[in-house]
């Protein structure tokens, strides 16, 4: 059951200047170009939630600066006071896709979500800190369902309202919101999360009376993936496909477009201006398990999926001049849920669905 939510809102004319892209798509130095760029942006207010390496009086001075920079933002009135409980639905338009998902809260203990991704403890430390500090979640937790929801008419009725709120991005994303007076929305069978579980874990360990949630249903999910990047090649290319041979059939191709579109069981593999492809000879598991079981340790010494030497980030960000880049096929949603439902776990960030529910829009008081 998702649970009506008196939250408060961005006003339209504030969109560009405070929603963020999504803060996995953005790397490093485009995330502090995009802080320098845009003072008011949501993400002055969430960024201790990429501290998985911070000490915790790190992550409680970041806490404490992303609480006052959205006291800042409530007191220019980016926000509207808080709206009688309601449910929502929401339209993200993006260059990726458009997405209708349902907004509201799921109270925590009374509904049981199914996880598929590995989380890094000490990420769930830090956002724990920002929630304790700020009392709120903007992020969503974004949830479906194995099944096509049979009753989509809260989504079409909401479509034929006026809406409460139409804004764009900072990177262009067109974002829709529409007020549903329902106090619950009903949804047989299990909740899947799809985005969000180190949020999952953090509102626990704050004690959060509630969750905010996005349930997509899952014919509006688009599935893409997520890139390895690893910041030094210790040894020459040679060496790398020679000890990924024991493995797979590796051959070298002049560009990425020669190895692309990705197919299960291939592994793309750029090492600085050179490019192999590896085709696992047995393709038993998922291409991110052979790659965090097989191709990590074995051809860069990375054991830990927390190895600070190792960060990801969505595919479709094609940056240039890295050392290295694993890149893999995008997981089909069916084999996300069989994982969740045998209670599996994915090494982190297997899957990227998208478009990407943006922070900033809304506050829900947890």
């Amino acid at each position: 059951m998702i649970h009506a939510v008196r939250a408060a809102l961005l006003t339209s004319e504030w969109g560009p200047r405070v929603v963020p892209p999504p803060y996995d798509s953005l790397s490093p130095e485009a995330r502090a170009a995009h802080l320098d760029r845009f003072p008011d942006s949501f993400l002055h207010v969430a960024r201790s939630a990429g501290m998985g390496h911070g000490h915790p009086t790190e992550h409680r001075r970041l806490a404490a600066e992303g609480d006052a920079a959205l006291q800042r933002l409530l007191s220019q009135g980016a926000y509207s006071p808080r709206s009688e409980s309601r449910l929502y639905v929401q339209r993200i338009s993006a260059a990726d896709g458009e997405q209708y998902a349902v907004l509201g809260a799921i109270r925590s203990g009374e509904r049981r979500l199914l996880p598929h991704e590995e989380v890094h403890p000490g990420r769930v430390r830090a956002l724990a800190a920002h929630f304790g500090v700020v009392g709120a979640m903007s992020s969503p937790i974004v949830v479906t369902s194995r099944f096509a929801h049979s009753d989509r008419s809260i989504i079409d009725r909401a479509r034929t309202e006026q809406p409460l709120r139409e804004m764009t991005a900072s990177d262009g994303t067109e974002i829709t919101l529409w007020g549903v007076d329902a106090s619950e929305f009903d949804i047989g069978g299990d909740l899947y999360v799809v985005d969000g579980h180190h949020r999952v874990a953090a509102a626990s360990n704050a004690r959060f009376d509630q969750l905010f949630v996005a349930y997509v249903p899952p014919e509006d999910l688009l599935v893409d993936s997520f890139d390895r990047v690893v910041d030094e090649l210790a040894v020459m290319p040679r060496r790398v496909a020679d000890l990924l041979r024991r493995y797979c059939e590796v051959t070298e191709v002049s560009e990425v477009k020669e190895a692309l579109p990705l197919e299960t069981g291939t592994i793309l593999l750029r090492l600085g201006g050179q490019f192999l492809v590896a085709r696992r000879r047995v393709v038993d598991g998922l291409d991110s398990e052979f790659i965090h079981g097989t191709v990590l340790p074995v051809a860069f010494d990375i054991t830990e999926s927390s190895d600070p030497r190792l960060s990801y980030r969505p595919s479709q960000a094609m940056a240039e001049g890295e050392p290295v880049v694993i890149s893999s096929a995008p997981v089909e949603l069916d084999e996300v849920l069989k994982v969740a439902d045998r209670a599996g776990v994915m090494p982190p960030k297997s899957t990227y669905f998208v478009p990407k529910a943006r922070s900033g829009v809304m506050l829900v008081p947890c």
